[in-house]
């Protein structure tokens, strides 16, 4: 009896280590170091909740921020946050979802083509592959030189995401034309204020233009028609009903 009672006396550790369950390890979680020995990642399975927030953690780690992601992607910031909580319902399919997932693994230091078999086997329905093998598949049985591309499915645009229509030229080129007219104005208005001391018109006009020319030019590099020109288009983009005009026409785009 006392044989028994011995071989069931174990230390703690021993226990802990026994009852430890066996998962699958994902090497590339390896790569994500935690302080102290409360969680070893390497004994963590990857399930489809945990993998976006593993990326942030990783990400958050590295020091790397969404906006850097962004600006190195081009891919908007939100597509990037709405990856790492796990929404996918704006984001592209198949090879562009693989390709902007295997970037963000580099920048942030984890092991892309891991991260990338998670993503697949996680998320089907953006990741799946079995389209391309199954069609490649039966390219080689039937000696076909496939020229197909695994491009995703077009989705749904929204309002905001329409491109510009480009502008006209009075919008491309108003604060010239304005800046224009307020020179002139300038320029004939002396004209006609020296008619009134008995001067002639043209001749004083010719020598205001000349001067009026030459003082802008020296002080500013520009003329006062354009400077007043901005100054009169920013103030009118800060009024009320030009704010209410410029909502009404994004509604409506």
């Amino acid at each position: 009896m006392s044989v028994h009672v011995a071989g069931i006396v174990i230390s703690r550790v021993s226990c802990v280590q026994f009852l430890r369950p066996r998962v699958r390890r994902r090497p590339f979680l390896q790569a994500i170091p935690l302080e102290g020995n409360l969680l070893r990642l390497s004994d963590v399975r990857l399930e489809k909740e945990t993998f976006g927030p593993v990326l942030r953690a990783a990400r958050e780690r590295r020091g790397v921020t969404l906006r850097q992601l962004a600006e190195e992607t081009k891919l908007s910031v939100e597509l990037w946050a709405s990856l790492e909580e796990n929404d996918l319902t704006r984001w592209p399919k198949r090879v562009f979802a693989r390709s902007y997932v295997r970037d963000y693994a580099l920048r942030v230091g984890l092991d892309p083509d891991e991260v990338v078999n998670d993503f697949c086997r996680l998320f089907p329905e953006w990741g799946d592959r079995r389209a391309e093998r199954v069609i490649r598949e039966k390219a080689e049985i039937i000696a076909h030189e496939l020229e197909w591309e695994d491009l995703p499915t077009p989705q749904p645009r929204r309002s905001s995401d329409r491109a510009a229509s480009p502008a006209g030229f009075l919008s491309r080129h108003r604060v010239r034309i304005i800046g224009v007219a307020l020179d002139l104005q300038a320029m004939l208005g002396c004209g006609f204020a020296g008619t009134v001391v008995g001067l002639a018109f043209w001749p004083t006009t010719a020598v205001v233009a000349i001067s009026y020319s030459v003082v802008a030019t020296a002080l500013l590099g520009r003329s006062f028609g354009l400077i007043a020109a901005e100054w009169l288009l920013r103030l009118l983009k800060f009024l009320p009903s030009a704010r209410r005009l410029q909502s009404s026409r994004a509604q409506n785009a």
